[in-house]
């Protein structure tokens, strides 16, 4: 199953200042406002017929929250591009009246618009100008939503770090004003930047707390949301499937109470997802058939994505390869349409900003010739009389000329640096998407491919069958090490502490396949602050990961330690095993330890190892820092 999460944007429809509007009129568009989705075809009708009014009424204020509420419903009817007019309306409306804290919360409510759309960049930019304006006012609530939706932008990116940074600044505002519907929508958030860093303990701990408070305030739709999340994480990392159907049903049969479009295509899709992993191909289609009927019709392309994709692995499970394929290329040619559309605006933006720049350009020329002509004209005039004085203007001009080359060859310089290193970290992410996406979800095909050889062919021969099985597990493991070098190369640094979360993984992992070994990993205080490049952090990592391998596989311990201690030049790492050891002078070093030493010698640190037979074996890793 797909890891999609519900993320949960701060869409305020709250009214400001309403002791200052008509009491008849502002209680009728409140009790609209009241309503969690303005769904149904009543609420339509009561907008429309409001609408003549409002729009005949003098006061900005009452224009400005009823074209939010407009915007709330065509939201949720997944009329993104007429929702956006409304709330450009809206704006202006506030702006009329001066209204701040209207602005604010319609901006941020554009802001979550534009991120359904796929337009991050402009949906940033949007909360970035909403939140200047609520820090100027001093609007606290204001503050730690935006915050939360900034948050959630740089968790659609990958970047887990800086989104919990910004909801744990979220969490910590909505605490002091006790807002438990907000507290628990941050919880969620936070919940899924875990799940994301494939933490699922901490992330059903969050989800939890979100939950409870979401039941106290019968936020049903949070509470949906997070019935969805706790059954993926329950059917991804857990394998727990049958609890985790159960709660991804619970959240279907909330949403379609809502009917939330959107909300329901997520749904669909991700129950089809866990029943194609259980083998319940009709009922998978049938869900898929469900999702694929709501995107067609709000020509939403992220989602068609994924049911493109879905129905290509129900297909070729059912054997039905032709349509396995047919799928496979709708779902490849939805998203290189998205990728273009996505490739002809940021070209359309990046020509926009250089022509008015060259405009700008040309425009400081023709006023610098302009004063150069006039000073000429001045100059020959009165060099009789100030030859003196015209020396020292030169001279002093001349000096600011140099200082200003200076200065711009200087901005020049890190401007092209900055430049440098942003191309690099786009390559990086785009290489590591591709990776994800495509190698990824290639092996993920090979490994249905097998199981259902196996499954189609009962009487196939157990030596057939017990190759099979390697091949199986051989590419569940390439697909773990595919995560862990995604893992590393969408950062640009890492601290012990991340590197630790890794090893404790793997060591867990270790464990459970060899029960009679006890394993221990003790880093010392003193470092888990420590900072690696992402060359040095994957390097560690490996190293570290093919020692205990070898110790697991070959050397029958019954006692692997890794110990890391600081030392006088920098941090030493001991890996040692009681195992049955080797001799050093006769045994014959494969290719797993010529590696370790290889990718400790790269990032300029020492390697050794000491072995006596019976007596076991040390690996010590010696890195300057």
């Amino acid at each position: 199953m797909n890891k999609c999460l519900v993320v949960i944007l701060a869409l305020c429809f709250h009214f400001a200042n309403a002791q200052k509007e008509p009491n008849a009129t502002y209680q009728f568009l409140k009790k609209i406002d009241d309503i969690n989705y303005l769904n149904d075809s009543k609420n339509k009708s009561s907008i429309d017929s409001l609408q003549l009014i409002i729009d005949n009424s003098s006061n900005d204020t009452i224009k400005g929250y009823f074209y939010r509420i407009q915007a709330k419903f065509l939201i949720s009817q997944l009329e993104h591009d007429v929702a956006l007019k409304s709330l450009d309306k809206s704006i202006a409306f506030y702006k009329n009246a001066n209204n701040s804290l209207g602005i604010i919360k319609s901006m941020m409510n554009k802001g979550g618009v534009l991120y359904q759309k796929g337009e991050t960049k402009k949906a940033t930019q949007e909360y970035v100008n909403a939140l200047a304006i609520a820090e100027k006012k001093g609007y606290k609530n204001e503050i730690a939503a935006l915050y939360k939706n900034i948050g959630l932008v740089y968790y659609s990116q990958g970047k887990t770090k800086e989104a919990l940074a910004y909801n744990n600044k979220a969490l910590d505002i909505f605490n002091q004003l006790k807002s438990k519907k907000d507290i628990a929508a941050t919880y969620v958030n936070i919940g899924n930047c875990y799940f994301d860093d494939y933490q699922p303990q901490n992330a059903l701990l969050n989800y939890n707390k979100a939950l409870k408070l979401s039941k106290e305030t019968n936020d049903n739709q949070t509470i949906a949301k997070l019935y969805n999340n706790i059954g993926s994480v329950y059917i991804n990392d857990l394998q727990d499937t049958i609890k985790g159907i159960d709660y991804l049903l619970d959240a279907l049969a909330i949403k379609k109470q809502m009917n939330n479009q959107n909300d329901l295509i997520i749904q669909y899709n991700n129950i089809a997802a866990v029943y194609l992993d259980i083998r319940k191909y009709d009922l998978a289609l049938s869900y898929n058939d469900k999702a694929f009927e709501l995107a067609s019709k709000s020509g939403n392309l992220e989602e068609l994505i994924n049911v493109y994709d879905t129905y290509a692995l129900i297909n070729s499970a059912k054997k039905d390869f032709k349509k396995a394929y047919d799928y496979h290329k709708l779902y490849s040619k939805t998203k290189d349409s998205l990728l273009n559309i996505d490739n002809l605006k940021a070209v359309e933006e990046i020509n926009t900003k250089y022509q008015t720049a060259e405009k700008e350009k040309q425009l400081l020329q023709k006023e610098a010739e302009a004063k150069k002509k006039t000073t000429t004209i001045i100059i020959l005039s009165l060099l009789a009389f100030f030859i003196a004085i015209v020396g020292f203007l030169i001279y002093r001009q001349q000096r600011l000329k140099n200082v200003q080359q200076k200065q711009e060859f200087e901005l020049q310089s890190a401007i092209t640096q900055i430049e440098n290193q942003n191309k690099l970290h786009e390559q990086r992410l785009a290489i590591s998407r591709d990776l994800h996406d495509n190698i990824g979800a290639q092996l993920t095909f090979i490994i249905s491919s097998v199981e259902n050889l196996k499954f189609g062919f009962p009487t196939m021969e157990n030596s057939i069958k017990n190759h099979l099985t390697k091949i199986s597990d051989f590419t569940k493991t390439t697909i773990v090490e595919l995560r862990d070098t995604i893992w590393a190369m969408n950062a640009n640094e890492f601290t012990f502490d991340d590197l630790s979360s890794r090893i404790y993984n793997f060591i867990e992992k270790a464990q459970s396949a060899k029960e009679n070994t006890a394993f221990k990993f003790l880093v010392d205080d003193s470092l888990k602050n420590s900072k690696f490049s992402s060359l040095e952090g994957v390097n560690l990592y490996r190293t570290i990961q093919e020692a205990v391998n070898n110790a697991i596989k070959y050397a029958d311990a019954t006692e692997v330690s890794v110990q890391v201690q600081p030392n006088e030049n920098g941090i030493v790492i001991d890996i040692s095993d009681n195992g049955k050891g080797f001799d050093l002078e006769t045994i014959d070093f494969g290719n797993g330890i010529v590696n370790m030493q290889k990718r400790i010698e790269e990032i300029g640190g020492i390697f050794k190892i000491q072995s006596e037979l019976t007596k076991g074996t040390q690996i010590t890793i010696s890195l300057n820092k």
